[in-house]
């Protein structure tokens, strides 16, 4: 009889079902863990700087203007006649354009000078103008330093020169409605719109910084609102 040999199998190793595989790193769930949560403080308004500084340098360089502006006013206030030159010069290119019914004599207009002299509109437009430059030259300095000050001290200098620049403008273009005629004449109706335009556009500015929003942050950091999260 032939001896049957027994076979026997390797038996597994259940530990082997249990074996993990070492990806080299593990990453761990925590129930309990807070959900990331946004910064308040992430669509928060923030100051800008560099609004009021260019602010502050367009008013500084409109003071100059106004400030030359405001001493060819007073010059002519104070100058009680005008010499032949000086007139002639001033009514060469007028005199030039017209067909030669409304050319303007060197008496004419040295009517009308005396008389926008005696109006007060020399005066009233140049005094007021040297005011509104000084105020709109200091408060720009101010808004470089990102002072709070300067935007209302601008603002004022504004006012007053429109005020005062519109009146005085006025006054003078009635004592040229009265004494000039041709091109002269729609000269200085002009001027006295262009004034007004110009001391708007100086107002609008100066109120800038202090409408916007960032640029008032930055004029005034004490008023900043800070969000707290509990």
């Amino acid at each position: 009889m032939s001896k049957k040999s027994e076979q026997t199998l390797p038996k597994k190793d259940s530990s082997t079902n249990n074996e993990t595989v070492d990806l080299g790193f593990s990453m761990r769930m925590d129930e309990n863990q807070p959900e990331p949560q946004i910064p308040v403080d992430l669509f928060a308004i923030r100051p800008d700087t560099k609004g009021p500084k260019s602010i502050g340098v367009l008013l500084i360089l409109g003071a100059l203007v106004l400030f030359f502006q405001a001493y060819g006013d007073v010059g002519l206030h104070l100058s009680e006649d005008l010499s032949n030159e000086e007139v002639e010069l001033i009514l060469e290119v007028p005199n030039s354009q017209g067909d030669g019914s409304t050319e303007l004599t060197v008496e004419q207009y040295q009517t009308f000078h005396d008389a926008a002299r005696d109006s007060g509109g020399y005066a009233l437009r140049g005094f007021g103008l040297v005011a509104a430059s000084l105020l709109l030259f200091v408060g720009g300095i101010m808004l470089l330093f990102l002072n709070g000050l300067g935007a209302k001290l601008s603002l004022a200098g504004a006012v007053i020169g429109l005020v005062t620049g519109i009146a005085g403008s006025l006054l003078v273009k009635g004592a040229a409605d009265t004494h000039l005629v041709g091109v002269l004449l729609f000269t200085y109706e002009v001027y006295s719109y262009l004034c007004g335009v110009c001391m708007i556009m100086c107002a609008g500015m100066a109120a800038l910084p202090l409408i916007n929003a960032r640029a008032r942050m930055a004029l005034y950091p004490e008023n900043r609102v800070v969000l707290e999260q509990e």
